[in-house]
Formats: C-alpha cells, structure tokens, sequence
C-alpha cells in the first residue's frame, strides 16, 4: 500500500473524539500606549541560520566528534499498547516512512523488534515514574543521555541505542591481550578530514507516550510522531520561545499542531539518512536547514506543505 493511500485512510482516524473548545473572540488593541515595531525579514543567510539552530536544538547531541547516528539497516516496528487495527496501522505507516526515507523495513512478522512503540496504560502512572537512571531500559545510555530521557517534560519518554562503528559501518576488530581496550581500524576507506573516523548505527529505538495525552490525535499524527522520534534521535522543541518552522515535534505541545510530519521533519530525516555514513553534525545540520530554507523559497512561505 502506497504512503498516499495509508494517509488517506488514516487521516480522518483518531484514538477518540477530539473536544470542541469554545472560540473566543478576541479584543482589539487599543491605541493608547501601543507601540509597534516593524521588523524586516530575514534574509535568506539569516534564515538558514535560524533553521540550523532550530536543527541543533531538537536533535538530540552526539559525542564529541561522533556523527549524527541513524539507521543502517532496515527497521522492524513494534507498536504496544493499543488495540491491534490502531496499532497495526501506526506500524504500517512507520514502516512507509522508512522504505520511503531509503531505510527500508523489515516486514517478517517474526523480525526482531528495532524501533518499538508503546502506549502506556494509566495504571503505569505518570512518566515521571516509568524510568528512572537505574532502569536496564536505559543503562546502556552515557550519563548525560539518561539525563536528557529523564529530564524530558510532557507525556512521553524517547531514546536510542547507539553502536560506534567505523568509517565504513563495520564493527570494529578488538586485538586480544593488553590492547584489548583499543579497536584495529582496517581497511579504512578515503574520507574527509574534517568528518569523524567513526559511524554511529542506531541498533534499536523507543518511544513510550501516555495512552491519556493521545487521545484525539489521529494514527496519523502518532506514528509520524515517532517516526521522527525514532529515526533520528529528537527531543520536543523547546516551550521556552516561538517555534521557527512547524514540525510534528510540537505534537503535545501546541494547541493546533501539524496534521502529519511537515516539510521540515521531511527535510530533518532525509538530509540525514542522504548524507555519508560519517558526515560531521555540522554538516548535516547545514544540509538540514540549507533543503527546509529551499522548500519555503520554493512554496513562497513558511507553511507546511503535503506530503507527496
């Protein structure tokens, strides 16, 4: 099935019923002690400039001199906590995403499970309490990422399990004896010298999110939802400030969020998984808001434009 035919199906579908809210209507300014001030537009430079800070902060950020890790193998989804057809059309659409994305996915139903998706019951509590720093889920994590999947606020809770490779995507060879500690790189191909001299494969990915705060979203929206936040290890914009470009990131944190993953989420995972295998963060955050910046000049706005 085609990913226009899954959005079509899937686009009017939602967990529940959304709620009305009244309208209000707001009051005119008055012109006593207003003070207006016109601001030009930013210039293209600038505006690549905004989008490229925007791509730092929600990436979630590698070691130092590691590149952006992602996907180097096709993925096998798993999503939990729903009834089978809601859950089963999430993965699907996960599943599209990845194929489309070059990725690929694995469709035996016997795969094992690398990007899993669960909806926790509220029998499970609040999310401050499904992880905590001695919780297996998370041990593999440095340090400081445990800190960043304990300290993200809102319903939900998103990490990735991360393997260095080297500048080819294989796994390193240990020498034995004293210099066990030390991986032999061999057969090392030409690169650039300003990229790292490692990869970093994501092997595994997940995202746990409230059953509760789901609610009213449709299949849609969640599984564009953790397609962007397993495929590339993301956090939710900052509350703190406006949002530069629209994103599916904002899910539980706007009053009226995107509709399906915008064309900057497209923008985020393609310039990623098209980029070399050892591709420094700066580059890919370049390439990142260099293709979100070309889409806005090219659709003449800021606006999310439809998946094609």
């Amino acid at each position: 099935m085609s990913l226009d035919a899954i959005t079509f199906a899937l686009a009017l579908v939602a967990l529940s019923p959304a709620t009305d809210e009244p309208t209000q209507t707001a009051e005119p300014p008055t012109s006593q002690g207003t003070t207006i001030i016109v601001k030009p537009p930013l210039t293209e430079s600038e505006r690549r400039e905004e989008l490229r800070d925007f791509t730092k902060q929600i990436i979630r950020p590698p070691r130092l001199r590691h590149p952006v890790a992602k996907f180097l193998y096709p993925v096998c989804v798993k999503v939990l906590g729903l009834a089978a057809p809601d859950a089963e059309a999430i993965a699907q659409r996960i599943r599209a995403h990845a194929r489309e994305f070059g990725i690929g996915s694995d469709d035996n139903p016997d795969c094992i499970p690398t990007v899993k998706v669960a909806f926790m019951a509220p029998e499970a509590g609040p999310p401050e309490r499904w992880l905590s720093a001695d919780s297996p889920s998370i041990a593999h994590l440095a340090g400081y990422q445990r800190e960043q999947v304990l300290s993200e606020a809102g319903p939900v809770r998103a990490w990735n399990r991360v393997a260095v490779r080297d500048v080819n995507g294989r796994a390193f060879r240990v020498r034995l004896g004293d210099q066990a500690r030390f991986p032999e790189y061999t057969e090392v191909e030409a690169f650039n010298s300003s990229d790292p001299i490692v990869t970093t494969e994501i092997t595994g990915a997940a995202v746990l999110i409230s059953r509760e705060a789901a609610h009213g979203f449709t299949l849609a929206q969640l599984a564009d939802y953790a397609t962007v936040r397993t495929l590339i290890g993301t956090s939710a914009p900052s509350q703190n400030g406006s949002v530069p470009a629209p994103t599916i990131l904002s899910l539980f944190n706007d009053a009226e969020p995107p509709a399906k993953m915008t064309s900057f989420d497209r923008a985020l995972i393609a310039e990623l998984y098209n980029a070399s295998r050892n591709s420094s963060a700066r580059r890919v955050y370049n390439d990142i808001a260099r293709s979100a910046a070309e889409i806005e000049r090219a659709t003449g706005s800021r606006a999310d434009t439809p998946d094609q």
